[in-house]
């Protein structure tokens, strides 16, 4: 079992009011206008043009919902919400980041679950918002659970092991994989993207590429030498193929978004330094 204090990984932002799931429905990519209490459901703001602001999840309480998105965008997001909020719109938000705890366990060997998550609820529909709760999640590719709100913190494992974990896994985090230079489907969140859905921002251009099967780049694991880097170009033949967005510890591994023209498995690339690249 792995345990990882995520308190500053992901926002946790608070919204309430009678029209909060109306509103965030038509800002986002997700189903979200009907969502109960004790339910778990993700989705992606994206601009006009339809690059994204943040991903979340967003959890449903009685009286709220529960956004966990990323930490480094959370005033960004918060601003681009309340720019949007019209004149008759009753929904307000509150960044509890400071306030409620976010540690994420991760069982690396899917045996049994993690015994953290056997002492506090996982059912959120009857939780006050403010008692520790559990969301199931499986961002890593192993059985998990985000956990909010504990008093007492357990002992927790390098953040790096983390960071090494999602890369491997093919994992998108902000602000390295989630920024307004991609779109959704371009970092592989289509569970997060609601094609059947009416109008929100960005809903034109997401659907015209979700229709044509045409996508200008893909997020893809990549096979790395040491001395690969964050920013690196990746190069076949004269070509520019992409760019490297995140790297392991050890330089082993890495996370890029390669032009679907390369974004093959076995693909070999390289960076402008030489440096041997293969697609995963």
């Amino acid at each position: 079992m792995l345990c990882f204090d995520l308190s500053h990984t992901f926002a946790r932002i608070r919204v309430q009011g009678s029209n909060r799931a109306d509103f965030l429905h038509r800002m986002s990519t997700g189903d979200l206008a009907r969502i109960k209490p004790g339910e778990v459901r993700h989705t992606v703001f994206t601009t006009p043009i339809g690059r994204m602001i943040d991903v979340a999840t967003v959890v449903a309480f009685e009286n709220s919902l529960l956004m966990l998105s990323s930490y480094v965008h959370r005033e960004k997001l918060l601003r681009w919400l309340r720019k949007y909020v019209f004149f008759n719109d009753d929904v307000q938000f509150s960044d509890e980041s400071q306030t409620l705890s976010h540690i994420g366990v991760f069982d690396i060997d899917d045996s049994t679950p993690a015994p953290i998550v056997e002492t506090i609820q996982k059912n959120t529909q009857d939780v006050s918002p403010n008692v520790a709760f559990a969301v199931a999640a499986q961002p890593l590719g192993h059985a998990g659970w985000h956990v909010i709100g504990l008093s007492a913190l357990p002992m927790v494992d390098p953040l790096a092991e983390y960071e090494d974990l999602r890369i491997r896994h093919g994992v998108a985090s902000a602000p390295n994989e989630i920024n307004e230079d991609y779109i959704p489907l371009e970092a592989g969140l289509w569970g997060a993207v609601i094609f059947t859905k009416g109008c929100y921002i960005g809903q034109e251009i997401i659907a015209r590429m979700e229709a044509r099967g045409q996508l200008a780049k893909k997020l893809m694991c990549l096979q790395t030498q040491v001395g690969a880097a964050v920013g690196d170009d990746l190069i076949s033949g004269n070509d520019n193929a992409g760019k490297i967005t995140s790297v392991t510890q050890d330089g082993a591994y890495a996370l890029g978004y390669v032009r679907s023209a390369f974004a093959h498995q076995g693909q070999m690339l390289t960076t402008r330094a030489g440096n041997a690249i293969t697609v995963l």
